[in-house]
């Protein structure tokens, strides 16, 4: 990279932790910091619902998978819609009413302590086995676009990541949440630019040699259950995963806790789609794009790139300065809206869910927002030591933990439904039904006796957690009346 890139890379890192700082000024008690006193707007909170979503092998994904496949993996957002509208209708007016800090409160309210701590567990696992893999991604593309060796981007993306996040809460975590967002944008309308400008034609012949290639197709409606590029798929196995994930997972609830009301969360949900949808639609454009370019330069892109690595590529060999900048300062930004929202969430639930919950002394709210700070480092450090980890091996550090924490989002999805649909399902019913669920998932994924696609694994085990949480129930007695007033959807 020339010297007015690394100029642009360095600005961008220097303004995020000033965030931080700022706000690590306003954090006096752990409402300010879990939820920024619930006086963040709700047009931020939703552009960082879908920035903590949007990692760097997002951005790098979404152009590989624009190059090799066009514009059908942009049917997902409909999925997601369906996903969303549906935490919309039967989640958020709870999750916001009953004034929580995280999402797994609620099933101690609907139920008992066990299956809260069963929930929170779930979820801490999951984001601990997906951080390791979030930092090391980060940092094997941000090492390979700057020549910085890989041991010393891990080192420098993880600090940044965990500074920043440990003193400004999330305040701070919202607000760079955002401008990562728009550094995005401006990065991939760089590289859109450094793609136009290289071709005579410009634009207009790059999509012209992606229409011959077959790069323009939107919507597929055949039916194919193992592939989520056709429209049925998109719109149901993923629309379920989606609900699990934006309905389940602490880094999205902690967003909508954080807005004033039902109204604002609602409006920040759809933005948060809305944006979602464009972001998705231009990183698909810019790997179409990025076909049309090589087929007019035809062996311009080595044979054994592929994929996640074209987007880097590009930059290291094609794009002039200061848009390489702009690429490379897009793909830091996502890294970090990823990997501080982990981390946020992280220590919210080992706190809150934890520490908290089962701590025997009265502490005072001060200590409680020293452990929660205490927390963000340990686990920092954790995702560090994992990524040097992976990058020694060559392997997935969590490989098995991710494979077998996955089982959980629709058994983890079909605990909030018990609670919130079914009046009757009690308390046993609803933990067990979730270990039950998740066993079976676990014995199939390795006897393979049920033969479905991966993608239906939420959409299969949320209602099988369900109807074995409500058969449980019956076996014993009606939950009492104080653990479903105003507690179900029904009530």
């Amino acid at each position: 990279m020339s010297p007015i890139d690394w100029v642009i890379v360095v600005a961008y890192a220097v303004i995020v932790l000033g965030i931080g700082l700022s706000a690590s000024r306003k954090q006096k008690n752990t409402d300010e910091y879990f939820r920024g006193s619930k006086q963040l707007p709700w047009w931020a909170i939703g552009i960082s619902i879908i920035a903590t979503s949007f990692s760097a092998a997002s951005l790098l994904g979404g152009p590989g998978e624009g190059y090799t496949h066009g514009f059908l993996y942009l049917q997902l957002q409909i999925g997601d819609l369906l996903g969303f509208s549906l935490v919309i209708l039967l989640f958020l007016p709870f999750f916001i009413r009953l004034n929580l800090t995280t999402a797994y409160e609620y099933l101690e309210r609907r139920f008992d302590a066990k299956t809260r701590s069963l929930g929170s567990l779930c979820f801490i696992l999951f984001v601990v086995a997906r951080l390791g893999a979030l930092l090391y991604g980060a940092s094997i593309v941000v090492a390979t676009v700057t020549a910085m060796p890989l041991s010393l981007a891990i080192i420098v993306v993880g600090l940044a990541s965990v500074i920043y996040t440990v003193t400004g809460g999330i305040t701070a975590v919202v607000w760079t949440d955002f401008l990562q967002f728009v550094m995005i944008f401006v990065g991939l309308i760089a590289g859109l630019w450094a793609a136009s400008i290289s071709v005579p034609g410009g634009l207009g012949a790059l999509w012209m040699a992606a229409g011959e290639g077959g790069k323009l197709q939107v919507i597929d409606l055949s039916w194919d259950p193992a592939s989520v590029r056709a429209l049925p798929t998109a719109l149901f196995a993923y629309g379920i995963l989606a609900f699990a994930v934006a309905g389940t997972n602490q880094q999205s609830v902690q967003r909508y806790v954080s807005c004033s009301d039902v109204p604002s969360g609602r409006k920040a949900i759809l933005l948060g789609w809305f944006t979602g949808f464009i972001g998705v639609g231009v990183t698909l454009l810019l790997g179409v794009f990025l076909y049309g370019f090589y087929s007019l330069n035809v062996g311009a892109l080595p044979e054994g790139v592929v994929g996640d690595q074209i987007l880097p590529h590009f930059i290291v060999n094609q794009v002039p300065p200061v848009a390489a900048g702009l690429l490379v300062a897009a793909i830091f930004a996502a890294a970090m809206s990823s990997i501080d929202s982990a981390l946020h969430s992280l220590a919210t639930c080992i706190v809150v869910d934890f520490y908290q919950r089962y701590s025997k002394v009265n502490r005072t709210d001060a200590h409680y927002l020293k452990a929660a700070k205490a927390w963000i480092i340990v686990c920092g450090i954790l995702g560090i030591l994992s990524a040097f980890y992976v990058a020694s091996t060559k392997e997935s550090l969590l490989e098995f933990l991710v494979e077998y924490t996955a089982l959980f989002l629709g058994p983890l999805l079909g605990l909030f439904l018990m609670g919130i649909l079914i009046p009757r399902i009690n308390a046993t019913g609803a933990f067990f039904g979730v270990l039950l669920a998740a066993a079976l998932l676990a014995i199939d994924s390795q006897l393979q006796f049920l033969q479905f696609p991966g993608i239906w694994r939420s959409a299969i085990s949320a209602p099988l957690a369900v109807i074995l949480g409500y058969g449980i129930s019956l076996l014993g007695k009606p939950p009492l009346p104080s653990s479903i007033k105003e507690l179900t959807f029904w009530q």
